[in-house]
């Protein structure tokens, strides 16, 4: 092995004091979902990080996960829990103002039909569609589960590609490209034309595409030649596909990627276990091993760090692992 493993940590409320001891824990880089904080609380976010890195004495890499073509709810008035065969709907509004969850994108109304299976927060909630309209649909839940503003929303079959930069997009890069560690992960991206778009607004910093599409596999190659480092996010592809062929898409991104020279890691669940317990499971240790020796550069880890109860211990298992398996 002999090579320098990542390891991206997402920032989130577990972790706002604890920027500093993430560094020392062996983070390579940290991620920030735009999607879940305002331009105010990007503003703060950026002030914690520089004043971690002043004291750490050197500077590592902060990824702007940006929204892209992603489909998300609003913000809800509290966190609300669904039961399974409970009736939910949503409707086309950016904010919570009755009992209907808001789904501000006007476009997927249009694509509702009755029989229609959709999911939210990659799969954890899941339902079919029982009744719809102009601006609102009703669905049955199968699968019940916590539900907090902003999550993700996804319709099974549904693919929309980015034809130009959302609002809230092009803010967030122009808020911080003055900043020369800061790079912008991009979620959906299904096309090398996609990243194109985002390269020309963000100029010369860097870009990771995150696959998370059946279709992004059709044009892997070609997105390779322009980001400068994939993430396989294996949250919205195990909602995209079925679980069972997770693990083929595991070794396809890997097969078709193997003489691209560039940083390859994967994302989701990595120690999900890590969220409640103080040790990744068995099947986890074992799993990041092969992933690892099979090609991958290293790992992006999301609730283990952003709302974790042991983020700093989940970061040192990593690294640990990591060294030991080079050894």
């Amino acid at each position: 092995m002999g090579k320098r493993c990542e390891i991206v940590a997402t920032l989130g409320p577990g972790v706002e004091d604890l920027i500093y001891e993430l560094l020392e824990a062996g983070v390579t880089s940290f991620r920030l979902n735009c999607s879940h904080i305002s331009f105010e609380e990007l503003s703060r976010w950026l002030l914690k990080i520089n004043e971690a890195l002043t004291r750490w004495g050197r500077v590592v890499p902060l990824w702007l996960d940006l929204q892209g073509a992603k489909l998300r709810i609003g913000k809800l008035q509290q966190m609300t829990f669904v039961h399974s065969d409970e009736l939910i709907t949503f409707a086309n509004q950016y904010s919570q103002i009755d009992h209907r969850i808001p789904l501000p994108h006007p476009k997927i109304y249009r694509t509702i039909t009755v029989g229609d299976d959709i999911s939210l927060d990659d799969g954890r909630i899941q339902g079919m569609v029982v009744d719809a309209d102009e601006d609102s649909f009703v669905v049955k839940v199968t699968s019940g589960g916590e539900l907090i503003s902003y999550k993700g929303f996804n319709k099974m079959g549904y693919d929309r590609e980015i034809e130009t930069l959302f609002a809230k997009d092009i803010t967030f890069i122009e808020q911080t490209r003055e900043f020369e560690h800061v790079g912008y992960a991009l979620s959906y991206i299904q096309s090398a034309r996609e990243v194109k778009l985002f390269k020309e607004c963000t100029l010369d910093h860097p870009i990771t595409a995150k696959i998370e599409r059946l279709k992004s596999f059709d044009n892997l190659r070609e997105i390779a030649e322009i980001a400068d480092s994939l993430w396989l996010c294996r949250g919205d592809l195990g909602v995209n596909t079925s679980l069972f062929d997770l693990f083929h898409y595991e070794k396809e991104f890997i097969k078709r990627l193997e003489l691209v020279q560039k940083p390859l890691l994967v994302a989701g669940q990595v120690f999900e276990n890590m969220v409640t317990h103080s040790h990744p499971s068995r099947s986890e240790i074992s799993h990041l091993g092969y992933l690892i020796e099979n090609g991958f550069s290293g790992v992006v880890m999301s609730d283990e760090t952003a709302i974790g109860r042991y983020p700093v211990r989940a970061v040192e298992f990593c690294r640990d692992y990591f060294e030991y398996m080079n050894h």
